[in-house]
């Protein structure tokens, strides 16, 4: 007669798991299961496809914020060695990004001003300034990774206003068109988009919301738009407007 083998004797049962059976009264332990395991084909696609999607995801993130990191003057001593030099008669600033440095002189630079600011859910974010400057021979860009923005962008407008004010007034008062972007000066009037506007009928300029509005007398819509970054030299315009709008 053959000889059935003896089942595998059953593994001790956890002391809390023998209390409940106990008072529920389950009887003899009959078999005890362990959790379903992956086989090892399986579980080594897994790992495999655990690498790729490090590489392909969090690697490229992980560099990613390293280099945006080293783009900082904290986490970089090339970057903190940068400096923007302000002139009686113009300016030196190092390259933000990169090697390099340029030089501006006030009284031939068109200056463009932008200042940004998000609000989100109420809370204003931030001020951010881009400021380019242009010459016949050069341009720079500079931002807020300059300390102190608010500073060094007055300073520039006030540089560019002293620089070219009397050169723009002459120039004006001659005869010429000045050209400030979408706008034309002359002793005729304002032109934008090759419309005339004359001094007499200028009520007013007002800047909001990033742009330059003309309200011409009289009527309820403004005249004339354009993006404050896209109006060269705004203040020298703003303050020759004015000079000959009271007149």
């Amino acid at each position: 007669m053959p000889r059935t083998a003896r089942p595998a004797p059953l593994p001790p049962l956890p002391p809390a798991v023998a209390e409940l059976a106990a008072q529920h009264e389950l009887g003899a332990l009959t078999a005890t299961f362990k959790p379903q395991k992956f086989g090892v084909l399986l579980k080594v696609s897994f790992y495999v496809t655990l690498a790729v999607l490090l590489f392909l995801f969090v690697v490229p993130a992980v560099v990613f914020y390293y280099v945006s990191l080293r783009r900082t003057p904290d986490f970089n001593p090339r970057q903190a060695a940068k400096r923007l030099h302000l002139f009686e008669h113009g300016m030196v600033v190092d390259h933000e990004k990169g090697p390099g440095r340029t030089v501006v002189r006030w009284d031939e630079v068109r200056l463009y001003e932008e200042q940004t600011q998000n609000v989100i859910n109420g809370v204003p974010g931030p001020v951010m300034y881009t400021y380019v400057l242009r010459t016949p021979t050069a341009s720079a860009v500079v931002t807020q990774f300059y300390q102190h923005p608010r500073s060094w962008s007055l300073a520039m407008q006030q540089a560019v206003l002293r620089a070219q004010g009397d050169r723009a007034q002459r120039a004006f008062l001659a005869g010429e068109v000045l050209d400030f972007g979408e706008f034309d000066l002359s002793t005729a009037g304002i032109t934008h988009r090759k419309q005339l506007l004359p001094w007499e009928r200028l009520a007013e300029v007002e800047l909001r919301g990033g742009a330059v509005f003309l309200q011409q007398t009289g009527e309820p819509a403004p005249w004339g738009r354009a993006a404050v970054k896209s109006v060269p030299n705004l203040h020298l315009f703003l303050a020759l407007v004015d000079a000959h709008r009271a007149d």
